[in-house]
This record gives C-alpha cells, sequence and structure tokens, in this order.
C-alpha cells in the first residue's frame, strides 16, 4: 500500500482546510471501489433497455462491456443496475413530498417516482434497501501484501 505521504504528493488524495475531509482523485477513488461495485447484482439487459445511451455506445464500440461501464461511470451517474421494486406504502409514508406529488398526478405511483427521480435523489426503496450482490460475488477477503490500486500518472 502507497503512504500518505505518497497519496497526497501525487495530489490523489487532498486534505480540506479544516482536516476533516478528502479530496479524491476520482480515477483514484473509482478503482479503489471497483471489487465492490463489481460485486452488484448487474442486469445487463434490463440496463440497455433502461439506457439507450449505453446501449448506443456499445453498439458504436465506444465501451467494452455494459458491465464495465456500471462499474466505472454508471454507478457513480447513480443508473440502476437492476430493476428494484418500491413497497409503495413504506415509500409514500416515508417521502411526504412524494406522497403529494403522486396525489397530485406528477407521478403515476411510488415507483415510477423512485425510477425517475428517487433512485437518483438518495432514497430508499423500501425500510433497509442496499444494492444487492451478484449472486457470484465472493465475500471480501483481506488484500494481498502490497497490492492496491494502480496510481495514476501526475500530470504535469
Amino acid at each position: 500500500m502507497n503512504s500518505f505521504a505518497t497519496l497526497s504528493n501525487r495530489k490523489l488524495v487532498v486534505p480540506s482546510a479544516n482536516g476533516k475531509y478528502f479530496a479524491v482523485d476520482l480515477h483514484y477513488f473509482v478503482e479503489c471501489h471497483r471489487e465492490a461495485v463489481s460485486s452488484v447484482f448487474f442486469d445487463e439487459a434490463y440496463y440497455l433497455r433502461r439506457y439507450p445511451d449505453i446501449a448506443e455506445a456499445l453498439e458504436a464500440g465506444k465501451i467494452p462491456t455494459a458491465h464495465e461501464h456500471y462499474v466505472t461511470q454508471g454507478y457513480y451517474e447513480h443508473r440502476m443496475p437492476h430493476p428494484i421494486s418500491v413497497d409503495e406504502t413504506w415509500y409514500l409514508e416515508t417521502y411526504a413530498d412524494v406522497k403529494a406529488a403522486v396525489e397530485n398526478a406528477h407521478f403515476p405511483s411510488a415507483q415510477a417516482h423512485f425510477e425517475r427521480a428517487g433512485f437518483r435523489e438518495g432514497r430508499l426503496p423500501y425500510a433497509g434497501f442496499i444494492l444487492r450482490k451478484a449472486a457470484s460475488a465472493k465475500p471480501a477477503k483481506a488484500a494481498k501484501a502490497g497490492a492496491q490500486p494502480a496510481l495514476a500518472e501526475q500530470d504535469s
């Protein structure tokens, strides 16, 4: 593992003025989280239907796979990796603004709100929600000695 000084010197991690937070280079952050994001259940057919821009990019050869897009970009763009069912009663009781929007016909249902806006806003579709792991996901294991995300070369 690189020392914190190395990460700081390469400007991959930059402390805030008050020292409570860090700004992290996006590419470094993505690589650090690759294994965790890769373990999320991913429904390729759903993803390509829901996001035609990704289907077009895949067809044009601009991205290697839909899953790779999700891991490196889609997760961070708040794209849904698979269909997620909403508990309508819980969602409307939890989010009064959504309940009002549904009552005023701005959205036909809690499910529609979640799919169009709620997921992106970080709203939960039901109590205790987390993105489910892929059936083939391996439990997290301790990193091998010296294993670390690749460091991007520092630009001049």
